[in-house]
Formats: structure tokens, sequence, C-alpha cells
């Protein structure tokens, strides 16, 4: 019996303590963390398609086009999920105009899925396209068609063999790890429009309840006992001294 009646608190703690972690407000919080992680590895891409030459020379020189428009997408997206984090720490802190900023916020969310969603639209249709009949595209399968002619080739070269079986190897892992890109990039975009659509929902929710907090009546003020002017003012009652100067006597007289 103690040890069932001491385990109630710890299970009661336990879940006053999942509630308090669980609301939305808290949710919230963690959704926008999530945006700030976001924003920082977008800008960091956007900065390697701008400056680190591993990534953009083969990129610009097969797509140009899709190369720009994903490097100026990129850059914007991670300024704006940056945008949005910081509206949302406005929200926290401004109670005035916190259910405006929530709205603004949802606004700001909605906007981005949709460029989000116009720009993987267009990215596929621009990239079939481009396979279909761009010169580049048949270079890029020629390429490929290159890579499986010269590893043979490089293990020929028997008086570099010290150099040719690293090479050899790096090209191993390369075909075999490609792939994963585009499972990251898959993993990436899923997470990330599951957050911008909690964010949507948690930002309309608080926002709701921010309005009806404004609209609610407000209890009235409780009179300031430090305050005492009205009570300075009003006159004094008929007989209170003589009341007064009895009951001191009659205490006087109960002391000696």
């Amino acid at each position: 019996m103690w040890i069932r009646s001491h385990r109630a608190p710890v299970k009661a703690a336990k879940m006053g303590c999942t509630r308090e972690i669980c609301t939305a407000e808290k949710i919230f919080i963690f959704i926008n963390i999530a945006f700030a992680m976001y924003a920082g590895a977008l800008l960091a891409t956007a900065a390697r398609l701008a400056w680190d030459p591993s990534t953009y020379t083969w990129f610009r020189f097969l797509c140009a086009a899709q190369y720009r428009v994903s490097a100026a997408y990129v850059l914007a997206a991670g300024l704006w999920l940056a945008a949005l984090v910081y509206l949302a720490a406005a929200a926290a802190h401004r109670s005035a105009s916190h259910s405006h900023c929530l709205h603004l916020y949802a606004a700001g969310v909605a906007c981005l899925g949709v460029s989000e969603v116009g720009y993987g639209a267009w990215m596929g249709v621009s990239l079939a396209a481009w396979w279909r009949s761009a010169p580049q595209a048949e270079l890029a399968r020629r390429g490929m068609d290159l890579m499986h002619d010269i590893k043979p080739a490089l293990l020929a070269f028997t008086r570099y063999k010290d150099l040719v079986r690293p090479l050899y190897d790096i090209i191993e892992e390369m075909e075999r790890e490609a792939p994963n890109n585009a499972f990251v990039i898959i993993v990436f975009g899923v997470v990330g429009a599951a957050l911008q659509v909690a964010a949507f929902v948690m930002a309309r929710i608080l926002a709701r309840r921010a309005g009806e907090a404004a609209r609610a009546p407000r209890p009235p003020a409780a009179p300031d006992a430090a305050d005492d002017s009205d009570a300075a003012d009003e006159p004094p009652p008929p007989h209170w001294r003589k009341d007064a100067n009895l009951r001191m006597y009659t205490i006087l007289d109960k002391i000696f």
C-alpha cells in the first residue's frame, strides 16, 4: 500500500510535466528552433552554391538556368525563415501586438509553402525538359558512361598503383553513395513541410487564444489600500468622536 501511494504522486508529477511540455506555446517554440536550424542550413547551402567550386561548377555548366534560380531561391528561403523566427520571437515578447504578429507569421509560413510548391513544380518541369532535349543532358549521359570506362583504365596504370587505387575507391564510393543525396533531400523536404504545417496551425491557435483573451471582459480593479484620498474626503459619521471616547474609557477601565 505504501509503495502504491508513493508511486501515485510520482505518476501525477510526470503527467503534469508532460502536459506542461506539450502545450501549444512550447510546441511553437520547438518549431521555431527547427526553423532556425533550417534557415542556417539553407544559408550555408546558398553560400556553397555561390562560392564553392566543387558545388556550383558542374551544376552551372550543365543546368545554367536551374542553377541561377536555385541559388537565388535557397538564399531567399533561408532569409525568409530567419525572418519568421524573428517574428515569432517578437510575438512572444510583445503582448499588445501578440495576435497581429501571429497572424503575420501564419501568412508568412503560407507564402513560403506556396513558393516551395511553385519552385518544386518549375524545377521538375524544367529538368524533365532539359533531360529530353538539352545538349548538356547528352553530355551528362556521356559523362556517366565515361566514368564506367575510366575505372578499368585506371587499374591499367600499374606504374601509379599507389595513386590509382585510392582514386578508384573514391569513384566507387561516389557511385555507391550518390543516391543518398536524393534521400537526404527528400527527408529534409518532408520534415520541413510537416514543420510548416505545424507552425501554421500553432500560430493560428495561439492567435485565436490571444484574440479571445483580448476580447474577454476584464474584472474591475481592486481599490488600492494605500490610496485613501476618497476616504479622506468623506465626512465622518455623526457622534463618532463620542463613541470612540466611550470605547476607549471602557477598555481602560477593564485594564486598570
